[in-house]
């Protein structure tokens, strides 16, 4: 049985004082006030002393194996098992960031399929991987560049059969990369469509890259479950997603890192029109933000990185810590972080919230996140699937 100082179970509003879990197998058996707890299960208890115990967190966008930014880029880019151990040493790195669960946005060499693999395999240890295998983009649109990662492809028939090809590889759910900064649309209607149905057909979700103008109305009418980005979206097409039953997935901390990264590397302010677009993006989640969270469109968090870019702090975190900035509270940043990506997977009766039944998918973290967000970047100990994957240096939880 694990004790804390308080759970919060993932649904934005429920906090339970002196709160306790009882773990059987992979599962959550029970859950409630510790006095209760000990009455029904005398049992062995780990006391989370300090503590807030809360579900995994899940990253509804990460492109696993990236390595741009990173010092031995050019040796990474040459040496494909040197790249096996950096993508090893950040699904380690995930997991000790608090973050279970994550959706996999392409990624080249079809890596999500094969770290998934391997993780079923017992070779490593990984989050749970959803992952979209091969994004699909018309000819010489968005992403054309990504070799291996995205598969060009035009018309409304040979998408289709593109949608087949990756669900025949492995795909989860697919990837549509449908505009870019100022860009407009790139699929045509006929082509978003029949990706839907098609995906739709076989059980499989569809994530539209999206972020201006005509592309997200064309993304929205087609269907697809998720707009990603949606770096402009507007109160009228949330409330139309929220009444379809869409889901937003914002990914504010990377347009704040990119332009943090632009603005320390140009002298006296002078933006290049990349530059200028980030300013702009990161002006307009500052102010509408509060307004499409509160239509009540589904929101989850996404980073658009390669899951965890520093051992310590998941972007998730700081996702959720830029999301309270803008104005929700903690306990509804948390929840975008859990519960909501558990709904927007499809996967709300078994991950993203502290519930008898669910998954064991756990973490314990110093403080008080519920009331600082920002508690969420001193993690303790994970928990995945009930084996205890992680603890901190100080905490000896999980012997």
């Amino acid at each position: 049985m694990l004790v804390a100082d308080r759970l919060i179970t993932g649904d934005g509003k429920t906090v339970i004082e002196q709160g306790a879990v009882v773990l059987r197998g992979k599962r959550i058996r029970a859950v409630g006030t510790a006095d209760e707890l000990r009455r029904r299960f005398p049992e062995k208890e780990i006391r989370l002393e300090g503590c807030t115990l809360m579900p995994g967190m899940i990253d509804m966008h990460t492109h696993i194996g990236y390595y741009y930014g990173e010092k031995n880029a050019e040796r990474l880019a040459e040496d494909r098992m040197l790249r096996a151990y950096f993508i090893g040493k950040r699904m380690e790195d995930t997991l000790k960031a608090g973050v279970t669960t994550i959706r996999d946005m392409s990624s080249a060499d079809g890596i999500g399929t094969v770290l998934k693999e391997a993780a079923a395999a017992g070779y490593l240890r990984t989050p749970r991987i959803v992952t979209s295998h091969r994004g699909l983009c018309i000819t010489g649109g968005h992403g054309c560049s990504m070799t291996g990662a995205v598969e060009e492809v035009d018309g409304a028939e040979a998408v289709r059969r593109a949608v087949r090809r990756n669900i025949r590889d492995g795909a989860d759910c697919i990837k549509l990369l449908d505009s870019e900064a100022y860009r407009g649309e790139e699929f045509n209607q006929e082509e978003l469509d029949a990706a839907v149905a098609e995906a739709h057909r076989f059980g499989r979700k569809v994530a539209a890259h999206a972020g201006y103008g005509p592309s997200m109305e064309m993304c929205i009418q087609a269907g697809c479950d998720s707009i990603e980005h949606g770096t402009h979206l507007r109160v009228e097409q949330a409330e139309r997603m929220r009444d379809n039953g869409q889901t937003w997935v914002p990914t504010i901390y990377v347009f704040h890192y990119a332009y943090e990264l632009v603005k320390n590397n140009l002298a006296d302010g002078d933006l290049s029109s990349n530059g200028a677009y980030l300013k702009d993006t990161v002006e307009t989640y500052r102010d509408m933000f509060k307004k499409l969270y509160d239509t009540g469109v589904l929101v989850a968090t996404g980073t658009d990185t390669d899951a965890c870019s520093h051992p310590q702090a998941s972007p998730v975190a700081r996702e959720c810590d830029l999301m309270v900035q803008y104005g929700i509270s903690p306990m509804e940043a948390i929840a975008c972080a859990t519960g909501n990506g558990a709904k927007a997977l499809g996967l709300s009766d078994s991950l993203g919230l502290i519930r008898e039944g669910c998954l064991a998918d756990l973490l314990a973290v110093r403080g008080n996140p519920g009331e600082n967000i920002r508690a969420l970047e001193d993690v303790q100990a994970v928990w995945q699937e009930g084996i205890c994957v992680y603890e901190s240096e100080s905490a000896h939880l999980c012997k």
